[in-house]
């Protein structure tokens, strides 16, 4: 029973999980080079646009343990 709940985790779960991590990653990536395009579109110093694009960065002070302890899937209820 327990290797059988295991195969279907390894199997079906923890690859749906990574590629919705990175689809999340994609995205953020994607946006980030057109705030960077933006910013240059409107000739900025590259100084300044380096500072926006790292001041605004999303992932800056995230961690993926951090994110799978606030989703709903993997806490632990008391």
């Amino acid at each position: 029973m327990i290797l059988r709940s295991l195969l279907k985790f390894l199997f079906f779960h923890l690859p749906r999980i990574a590629f919705q991590i990175a689809g999340i990653l994609r995205a953020i990536n994607r946006g980030r080079r057109a705030f960077r395009k933006g910013l240059e579109s409107e000739d900025l110093p590259k100084e300044v646009v380096e500072e926006l694009v790292r001041e605004f960065d999303p992932l800056e002070n995230v961690s993926l343990g951090e994110l799978l302890r606030s989703s709903p899937r993997f806490r632990r209820y008391p």
